[in-house]
């Protein structure tokens, strides 16, 4: 699923029973929980990546940094 453009995942776990969020900010950082429902889990995953996106702003993709623009 996919949230102000952040993907991230959903999916029911047996031991412990409930559900796992797994936020994808980039290709180096996740951010992950675990909720007793469904709907808990996507709040807190929406959550994170508001978090995250604190103000609206994302932070740049690592290798997209001015100095190499500059360089390359």
């Amino acid at each position: 699923m996919t949230y102000k453009g952040i993907e991230y995942q959903i999916v029911q776990t047996a031991n412990p029973t409930g559900w796992k969020w797994i936020v994808l900010l980039d290709a180096t950082r996740t951010r992950k929980g675990i909720s007793h429902s469904r709907a808990h889990a996507v709040v807190e995953a929406q959550r994170a990546i508001d978090k995250a996106t604190k103000d609206g702003k994302k932070r740049p993709k690592p290798g997209n940094t001015d100095e190499e623009s500059l360089n390359g």
